[in-house]
């Protein structure tokens, strides 16, 4: 917690909402670091502080409750009087419509999906523009941070940690995608994890969407290196298959530590996928973009087989890896493999024993995960394959 000499801003507001129980306070924010900017609007660091004792009290009863979610209370001076440290996303306020992020953040609650604590408008001292403020938690790394880290260190993420990472980032995925609700922008920046307790949390829903049947949404969505194919060549009755595009492209930097696919043009990017998966089918184009008239890349651009191809460039990875990652970028939606398909594949089995345990980051301390504390309403998204699920 910094001290009150650090910070870089401070007001007060009489209506700062909570979002658990919808009540509305005067409170005092301090924000003392910038931590992300971008065409989006900025990202802070602060804590807040409840003006009304009796309101505080209450709102530390709640931190009790909420622990096990990984919140804290913490301050300069007294543990009582600050809640935080949260990350407080700033954007224009959206005055047409409802806001989508915050329509989606305050539905979701799951341990895998970054959660809401605080919102509230505020109206800018520059340009006198309203904007509406999205108070999160905050964990201390992204896993962009992550993989640099490792880079810079010439090794990968440990394996344990990739499972388990990658198992929770699978498991956020089944629940959004069993509502109907696609992130679309699945990458390591918008993926944040705690290196000391291996936790991680889907963060920045701008460009997320409840996509609903035969109801048309824009193509040019996600950042390009994760964009799955069929939004390259502008289909626009997508599916929730688009994010498990992006798991795998965020599986495969993990272990090559940088991007898989890193095109200079939406359509050069095809290009980088078909020097790995072989040129795209006709029926491929037929399905997402019968009006598509980009360059095809029907030529192979590599000898041998498919399989042999994923073996070439994951030469260090082990078998159960590289099947999985076949099994997810795949051309067609439709056979890329499901969030539940992907939570029962092998290369989980070594979360399910009941000795796993991890190292966090610069510890020799191991420390054990609770990753299979599902509610019914997961277990019951899992369906016919929640028995294979539930083995041990």
């Amino acid at each position: 917690m910094p001290q009150s000499s650090n910070f870089i801003n401070e007001y007060s507001l009489p209506n700062v909402v909570e979002n658990k129980s919808s009540r509305s306070s005067k409170m005092t924010i301090r924000e003392y670091k910038r931590i992300g900017e971008g065409a989006f609007g900025t990202v802070v660091e602060a804590v807040l502080k409840y003006d009304d004792p009796n309101k505080q009290q209450q709102q530390q009863d709640n931190e009790n409750e909420n622990n096990t979610n990984g919140y804290s209370s913490t301050s300069s001076s007294s543990s009582s009087e600050w809640l935080g440290p949260f990350a407080i996303k700033r954007v224009p306020a959206q005055t047409e419509y409802k806001s989508r992020e915050l329509e989606i953040l305050r539905f979701v609650n799951h341990p895998n999906i970054v959660s809401l604590r605080f919102f509230f408008d505020k109206t800018s001292s520059t340009d006198k523009k309203v904007y509406q403020n999205l108070v999160m938690e905050c964990l201390p790394s992204n896993l962009q941070s992550e993989i640099k880290y490792y880079r810079q260190s010439k090794y990968t993420i440990p394996y344990p940690h990739m499972k388990a990472y990658t198992f929770q980032l699978a498991r956020a995925m089944l629940y959004l995608h069993g509502y109907g609700i696609s992130h679309r922008d699945i990458k390591p920046s918008n993926i944040l994890v705690d290196p000391n307790t291996v936790r991680l949390k889907i963060c920045d829903f701008g460009s997320a969407k409840k996509l609903e049947p035969n109801q048309p949404s824009v193509s040019y969505i996600c950042s390009r290196y994760y964009r799955a194919p069929e939004l390259i060549v502008g289909c626009s009755l997508y599916t929730t298959k688009i994010d498990i595009w992006g798991l795998g492209c965020v599986i495969a930097e993990m272990f090559l530590g940088k991007p898989i696919f890193q095109g200079q043009s939406p359509e050069s990017q095809l290009k980088e996928i078909a020097k790995l998966l072989g040129p795209p089918p006709n029926s491929f184009f037929f399905k997402s973009n019968p009006h598509y008239r980009g360059n095809m890349y029907t030529t192979k651009l590599f000898t041998g087989s498919i399989e042999d191809r994923f073996k070439q460039i994951f030469s260090n990875s082990p078998p159960d890896a590289i099947d999985l990652l076949m099994k997810i970028l795949v051309y067609d939606p439709d056979t890329r493999a499901s969030p539940r398909r992907v939570l029962i594949h092998p290369f989980f089995d070594e979360l399910k024993h009941k000795d796993f345990k991890v190292f966090p980051r610069g510890s020799n301390v191991q420390i054990e995960l609770n990753l299979f504390n599902f509610s019914d309403y997961e277990l019951e998204l899992l369906g016919s394959l929640k028995d294979e699920f539930l083995k041990k």
